[in-house]
Order: C-alpha cells, then structure tokens, then sequence
C-alpha cells in the first residue's frame, strides 16, 4: 500500500489531470443543456470510432467467459451423444433379442445385467430379477445368440449367474452337424474346452456346439459356440477341441432367463438310482 501511495505522489499531475477529465466527461453525459450537446455528440463520435478502429483486439475477459461457454456447451453435447449412442445400440441389442425363437415350452424373462464379477475363476454376473420373478437357482440363461451360463443364487429382486467362462460349469453338449457328444467346460482363457470327443469321429473347424439333451439344468439346441482349434491330447484316443463362444459374456447387457422346471423329478430319480447302485457294491 505504501508503494502505491508514493507512486501516486510520484505522478500526481498525471493523476490529477485523469480526475479531472473523467469528472469532465462524466459532467458532459449527465448534462442536459443545449449548448453541451454538440460537444456530446462529438465525443460521441470519436469514442465509436476509436473503438471501431481498435475492435480487432481481443479481448482477454470477454473471450474467458466465452470459452468457458463453449466448453460447458461441449461437455452437454457429448454427454447428449453418449446417451443417443448408448440408447441406439441398445435399441438395436433389444430388437435382435426379440427376434429369438423360444421353445414352446419356454417362458422367457427379460433381464438387464447390473454388476460383474470376474476373478479368473468363478465368474459371475448379476441381473436385476430375483425371488419375487420365480427365478431359481439352476435355470439356464440366454440370449439370442447362445448360452450364457445359468442361475447360482437369488435374493429378492437380483440374481448371480455363473456364466460359462466358470470353472465350475459343465455342459453335455453336442457338435450340431454330426450329434457327436462332449462334455463343455473353461479352463481359463478365451475359449472353451469340449472333452471326450474321439480322434474318429467326424470333427471341423467351424462345427456348431449346441446344449445336449443329457444336460441337467440347460435346455437341448441352445447354441454353445463354435470349434476354433482341435488338436490331439497326448497318449490317448480323445481330441482336445476348443470352442469359441457364441455370446461375448463379458460385454453382456441384456439376458432372458428361462423360466421352467429344471427336472427336480429326474434329478431325484438319478439320485435315488446311484444310491441304489452304490448300496449294492457295498460288502454284505
């Protein structure tokens, strides 16, 4: 401050002569006398045309506050376009899911999938269905290009399923063109493993993996995915087939769940039937 004070005392002439123009200026707007006027007029006139003549140079305020308008404009606008986007691909996901052809035993439910959980392992995801929509642990899950995985546990309006990228899944499956059957399960990595399948049998590449009817709890014909590699397994009489999956599971949005019964009367009776055998073998 008492910098200040000294230049002003410095260049008090030039001070005070500013005052006395700005305060002569201020007197000839606030005037209202004729003999003023032309004198306003003339002022007038050389304010606009210095400021036309120097109108070229920016100015740093003006174009501040504008740059921060057209940068909250953008924000908006891709906010908008990332929900058209987003909306769009949904619409386009929704139709083609329409268009599945269900089993007329089928009940399909509409599911969107809300949270992921991926551990290199167990990988599950979690839909917005649950208890109060007659979901059951073991019903299988789908959408229109294949299988998903099927039901591990529900609360009252979610439910975890264990997609096939999970180490505990099997699936008897069968390659569609010739019936031949396997046994489809993950052991890490982007593809699936078929089992069993015999080096004589007619195997291609590109064959397509359906659900077997000797599976448990996946309905029959429900596209699996397709062989990308079959390779001999050493010392032994079976192929190493991998299949690449139908659905990507791991961009999933949308699902059904296949509301049925999931053979609780033949899985009793398979029960009931290996107890029976097991008892026989034991020693009297």
């Amino acid at each position: 401050m008492r910098r200040f004070l000294d230049l002003i005392i410095a260049f008090k002439e030039y001070v005070a002569l500013t005052v006395f123009v700005a305060a002569s200026l201020t007197m000839i707007a606030v005037s209202r006398t004729t003999d003023v006027m032309p004198l306003r007029a003339f002022a007038t006139g050389l304010v606009g045309a210095i400021q036309s003549t120097y109108a070229w140079i920016p100015n740093p305020i003006a174009l501040e506050r504008e740059n921060r308008e057209l940068e909250s404009k953008s924000i908006e606008l891709a906010s908008e376009v990332g929900r058209l986007r987003r909306s769009e691909a949904e619409n386009r996901e929704l139709r083609r899911m329409l268009g599945i052809a269900p089993h007329p035993d089928w009940k399909l439910r509409a599911a969107e999938v809300v949270g992921k959980t991926t551990n290199f392992q167990r990988n599950m995801l979690t839909i917005n269905l649950g208890a109060k929509d007659s979901i059951l642990p073991g019903m299988a899950v789908v959408t229109d290009a294949g299988l998903v995985g099927r039901i591990y546990s529900t609360s009252k309006n979610f439910a975890l399923v264990q997609m096939l990228f999970n180490t505990d899944v099997r699936i008897a499956a069968k390659i569609a063109r010739t019936r031949v059957e396997g046994i489809i399960s993950w052991e890490g990595g982007p593809s699936l493993t078929m089992r069993n399948i015999p080096k004589a049998l007619d195997v291609q590449l590109g064959d397509l993996i359906v659900s077997s009817e000797y599976s448990s709890f996946f309905p029959a014909e429900v596209g699996i995915g397709t062989i990308d590699s079959i390779a001999p397994e050493a010392n032994s009489l079976f192929r190493r087939v991998l299949v690449s999956p139908s659905v990507n599971l791991f961009r999933v949005e949308h699902v059904y769940v296949i509301v049925k019964d999931i053979g609780k009367e033949r899985e009793r009776l398979e029960l009931e039937a290996r107890a029976g055998n097991e008892g026989k073998q034991q020693p009297k």
